[in-house]
């Protein structure tokens, strides 16, 4: 493709400088990446602007630019009212509009996206299709797994990811579409067939400022899915949650609506039983009902097996052959995984950093424990300050004994975050202690239990960067530190 064939998919621009025949390299927004015959594009962020770099990115062999404001340098300029959108049809046009060849599952929500989208991973692994997956994890392009920092990337990482996707035989991507990205522009011109709600609460206020900036935001997933009839398109919603009926009037869609609690919805999940190690219930749909057996525990993940279970299906899947692979999703790493267990003592680490998601998980280990509920969690750094409180008297009030502690402090001074959650301990409380290093506290957890307790650490999931308070930056996660403390128990016992 040459700049002529790329510039004729956008329609209101101004061109300064002639145009070669020379083909196109790849386009990108990033001068490190930029190599001869690549055009380069300016975007502008909240720290940075691409358009200090147009000269640089010349200068290592950019055939053309695309900006909005003036720009003095030798090669092509196409000027556009909006970078961000331009980017967007480029990258279509450049990768041959790959989503439109995938079956696209976009999920959002504040909980349960990731845990969402390896549940449709599963399913289509059981169905012996194609996979690819995009979130918070990484990306997985059917078993490739390639690292990214965004939990949805930017909008040209996007189509160039479809395109491997479509050259690797991937029949359906699932991914998580997370509402800093529906802001931004990242998934625009990405073609989803189906849009999946999980739940709505509070979080990434230091974004949105309030619930009703966030709602909207994760509305545009649901109401930017096309006005057309020509392709079915299908919006499944939770109808446990507070967003439905607004989500529901967003959508031109069809609507399969999900439910835990209310018996006229479309995917109903009732005589659920919860087990240490797995859960069982029954799905009913249009009087048909489906004995499931999940690996994943807990409430909560009953209603992201019926979200993950109704995306597939509303793609024109057996319902009786996706009951029948939920059984082969062994568990989601980071995500109520069990980390350790020795001495009828059982460790568990789960990504819960929000209020909701703490109770939520909070209660599905106090409905399988035999004994006492021990929880680890700290706070992260440098955002949505007015969590902390409130997730400290979650911690305190819901777990038998709380070990305050640190989370990834994002480089704030870790005495300022800890300021912030003594608000929240309950007056007269003396269920807790406060240890400033992690690992000490997920060490004095583990020296506290006893048989038949578990031990919850929550906040870090599967994560293995950790940012401290004083900007260094290492390797760390709570399963490692989980296993050592358990060989260390194990050598104080002797």
């Amino acid at each position: 493709m040459n700049l002529e064939q790329l510039f004729n998919h956008i329609k209101f621009k101004h061109v300064i400088g002639t145009f070669s025949d020379a083909q196109i390299n790849k386009i990108t927004q990033d001068t490190r990446e930029v190599e001869s015959g690549d055009v380069f594009i300016c975007i502008e962020g909240a720290n940075f602007d691409g358009h200090g770099y147009a000269a640089q990115a010349m200068e290592k062999g950019a055939i053309a630019v695309v900006a909005r404001k003036q720009l003095d340098i030798n090669v092509p300029v196409i000027y556009v009212n909006d970078t961000t959108k331009a980017m967007a049809m480029l990258a279509n046009a450049f990768y041959g509009y790959p989503s439109d060849k995938l079956k696209m599952i976009g999920i959002t929500g504040t909980n349960g996206k990731t845990t969402t989208t390896y549940i449709i991973e599963a399913i289509l692994k059981g169905l012996k299709l194609g996979s690819g997956v995009i979130g918070t994890v990484g990306i997985k392009v059917n078993d490739t797994f390639i690292p990214t920092i965004n939990t949805t990337p930017d909008s040209i990482t996007l189509q160039r990811v479809f395109k491997e996707m479509d050259d690797e035989n991937v029949a359906v991507c699932a991914m998580e579409v997370s509402s800093q990205a529906l802001v931004k522009g990242r998934v625009w011109g990405v073609d989803f067939d189906v849009a999946v709600m999980t739940n709505l609460t509070h979080e990434h206020m230091e974004l949105h400022h309030t619930m009703e900036a966030y709602q909207a935001a994760k509305k545009l997933l649901f109401s930017q899915m096309g006005n057309s009839y020509k392709t079915a398109k299908v919006a499944v919603l939770n109808k446990d949650d507070e967003t439905f009926e607004d989500y529901r009037e967003a959508t031109v869609g069809e609507v399969l609506s999900y439910s835990i609690l209310d018996s006229e919805s479309d995917f109903f999940a009732t005589n659920i039983h919860y087990f240490e190690s797995h859960t069982t219930f029954d799905l009913v749909y249009l009087n048909e009902t489906y004995a499931v057996h999940s690996n994943l525990v807990g409430e909560y993940n009953v209603s992201n097996l019926l979200a993950g279970m109704a995306s597939v299906f509303a793609l024109g899947y057996s319902l009786t052959e996706i009951v029948a692979t939920i059984p082969s999703l062994l568990g989601v790493s980071g995500r109520m995984e069990l980390a350790a267990k020795a001495d009828d003592i059982s460790l568990y680490v789960d990504y819960a950093h929000s209020p909701d998601a703490m109770e939520k998980v909070l209660a599905t280990v106090k409905n399988i424990a035999k004994g006492k509920v021990i929880a680890v969690f700290g706070c992260t750094g440098k955002r949505e300050f007015e969590k902390r409180p409130i997730m400290t008297k979650i911690g305190i009030e819901q777990a038998d004994f709380a070990f305050l502690t640190a989370d990834e402090a994002m480089g704030e001074d870790q005495a300022e975050i800890w300021e912030m959650m003594k608000p929240g301990i309950p007056e007269g409380a003396t269920n807790y202690a406060y240890y400033e290093n992690r690992v000490e506290a997920i060490y004095k957890a583990i020296e506290m239990a006893e048989p038949g307790d578990i031990v919850l650490m929550m906040g870090r999931g599967n994560d293995t960067r950790y940012y401290d308070s004083n900007g260094w930056i290492y390797h760390f996660t709570d399963k490692e530190a989980a296993v050592n403390g358990m060989n260390r128990r194990a050598l104080l016992q002797n």
